[in-house]
């Protein structure tokens, strides 16, 4: 009969055995404690990426919005949009109608347009009078900009805040995606604020916007407690091109 011996370990006091388990968990620890939004930086490092550019293009969004006032019923309203891009006027814009319905199974009616450029790198969007700055060059998270582009009096400052890893949408994975603060007026007493994600390709594919205001008397002040304004979401649930 074959006799079988015990496999022999390395002992812990082997130099060389000791060296290599160190090195191995020096390196699982760092790569570990390494994972932070920096890895997440999206191979696509250019502003133009992040816009629709073809005649066709269209998202449709789930609009949630809340309405304060100071009844303690909350309003609550849902409704659904399309932004369709209709025309190419320039070499680096668009124009994108703003479609609206109030039930899935309606028609869609056309409530507007905006025009979408690109110029000197800066995304920026021209609609009802007012041109606001989207997104700029370098897509880092700290880069800042003045959201109001040619409103010096109404400056408000713009930034990019993270990256974020692949996600969902309309049950397609997009990837390479950043979330943008386009402004943000924060006290004990009101809160304008909004928030944006893009997605490479198709632009704003969630949006967050609150403009309301806190109570104030009693021992309500600076626990966040809403008297009245609006607070409106937008969620990408289709996207293509027609």
């Amino acid at each position: 009969m074959q006799k079988i011996y015990p496999i022999k370990c390395p002992k812990l006091s082997d130099s060389y055995w000791y060296r290599g388990f160190y090195f191995f968990l020096a390196t699982l620890f760092y790569a570990c404690s390494s994972l932070d939004s920096t890895e997440l930086q999206p191979v696509i490092l250019s502003s133009k990426d992040y816009l629709m550019q073809e005649k066709g293009q269209f998202c449709v969004f789930s609009v949630h919005q809340l309405s304060y006032t100071l009844n303690p019923k909350v309003t609550e309203s849902l409704f659904f949009e399309k932004h369709l891009v209709t025309d190419h006027p320039t070499h680096e814009g668009v124009l994108i109608a703003i479609f609206r319905k109030n039930q899935e199974n309606a028609n869609w009616i056309e409530t507007g347009r905006k025009l979408v450029v690109l110029q000197n790198s800066k995304i920026i969007e021209i609609q009802s009078n007012q041109t606001q700055c989207i997104l700029v060059n370098p897509i880092e998270v700290g880069t800042q900009w003045n959201f109001q582009l040619y409103n010096q009096a109404k400056a408000q400052q713009a930034q990019i805040i993270r990256f974020l890893p692949q996600t969902i949408y309309a049950n397609k994975t997009m990837s390479n995606l950043i979330e943008v603060e386009l402004f943000k007026d924060s006290s004990a007493l009101s809160l304008q604020k909004k928030q944006v994600i893009l997605a490479p390709n198709w632009g704003i594919v969630f949006s967050k916007e609150s403009n309301v205001s806190y109570c104030y008397e009693g021992n309500c002040l600076g626990k966040g407690q809403i008297n009245y304004g609006t607070v409106i979401t937008y969620d990408l649930i289709d996207y293509g091109k027609e």
